[in-house]
């Protein structure tokens, strides 16, 4: 099994990678995490993408691509800032915007095979995991993910209870690594 895990926090030892970490140490099979610190820039609205298959900007995404391509598990995961999807997370996924454009402007099949999803979201206020979650779905729409098979993971009291201490949480990242493991 191949997972890629987009991780949209820039925070180093924060909730949002205490959850990654959680999950894939139960994760089986080979797992590749592209962060805010990897070399990809986010879209520029060129519109190379329109008429041709790729990206004309040349960064690190340009290995993602065949990676995401090819793996069968796919991980949003991301601090909830003012009810939304992380800024750094929302960049790395702008660049998704060729796979868009393969099937809306280009008509061409979907250029990845069927995947597994997980959302992974850390924030302080219940409540404020639906916009992210909508909004996290539709980019993994672009990846083809399969909507039956999505999976959440929430920890959303994290100005009382930090996510390595969120034994829910924790749980949840577990039972959810285990089920990947079992398809």
């Amino acid at each position: 099994m191949r997972t890629l895990i987009f991780n949209g926090s820039p925070r180093k030892n924060g909730d949002t990678e205490a959850l990654i970490d959680a999950f894939a140490k139960h994760l089986k099979g080979e797992k590749r995490i592209v962060s805010c610190e990897s070399h990809v820039s986010p879209c520029n609205d060129c519109r190379f993408c329109w008429g041709h298959p790729g990206c004309s900007i040349d960064d690190e995404m340009q290995s993602i691509y065949p990676f995401l391509e090819g793996c069968d598990t796919v991980v949003l995961a991301s601090p909830i800032w003012f009810s939304s999807l992380s800024g750094p997370l929302l960049n790395l996924t702008s660049r998704l915007q060729t796979l868009f454009a393969a099937s809306y402007f280009r008509k061409e099949a979907m250029p990845t095979k069927k995947k597994n999803g997980v959302i992974i979201l850390a924030g302080a206020e219940k409540g404020t995991e639906t916009t992210p979650t909508q909004t996290a779905l539709t980019i993994m729409k672009l990846m083809n993910v399969d909507r039956q098979e999505i999976h959440t993971i929430y920890s959303l009291d994290t100005d009382h209870t930090p996510a390595k201490k969120d034994e829910a949480a924790l749980t949840r990242c577990r039972e959810v690594a285990e089920l990947l493991n079992r398809l």
